[in-house]
């Protein structure tokens, strides 16, 4: 199975409530082409998982616009900033699809590196940065970093 993590574009300071808050112009352009450098790989995602929080929303619309339609796009409360990294490995027992999931800081770094049995802590994903890893079973070391790209920044 291959699994792709994003974590959503760089987000406005101030709003009412974190999960309210939108991506800025520069976390958009950031997103498209993060999405666009990798449109090859990406082509092959099955199913996009979105947190709910806004910002998260608005990254998976920018890839999804880049991608074209993808089969099956769903919001799961399971990808919040503050998640169970447990919770999200029992979600994706038995999966087969190549997905991408597309949080925030700091669950998605933990999952990276929970995946990959990497030291905790190993990698912090910038804002739009996307990792691609693989395994036969997406458990805790049972997976492999192929790669992670942080955005360029201009």
């Amino acid at each position: 199975m291959k699994l792709f993590l994003m974590r959503h574009g760089e987000a406005e300071l101030a709003a009412r409530n974190d999960s309210q808050r939108c991506l800025t112009d520069s976390g958009c352009e950031d997103v498209r082409q993060m999405a666009e450098r990798h449109r090859q790989e990406l082509a092959a995602v099955d199913a996009l998982w979105v947190s709910p929080y806004v910002r998260a929303q608005q990254t998976a619309d920018i890839v999804s616009d880049v991608l074209g339609t993808l089969n099956s796009r769903e919001t799961q409360p399971l990808l919040k900033p503050s998640s169970d990294p447990n919770a999200v490995f029992k979600a994706l027992e038995g999966k087969e699809q190549t997905l991408l999931l597309v949080t925030h800081q700091p669950l998605v770094g933990t999952l990276v590196d929970l995946l990959a049995g990497l030291e905790p802590g190993s990698h912090r994903l910038g804002t739009a940065a996307l990792a691609c890893i693989e395994a036969d079973v997406m458990a805790r070391g049972c997976g492999e970093l192929c790669w992670l790209h942080q955005p360029t920044f201009n």
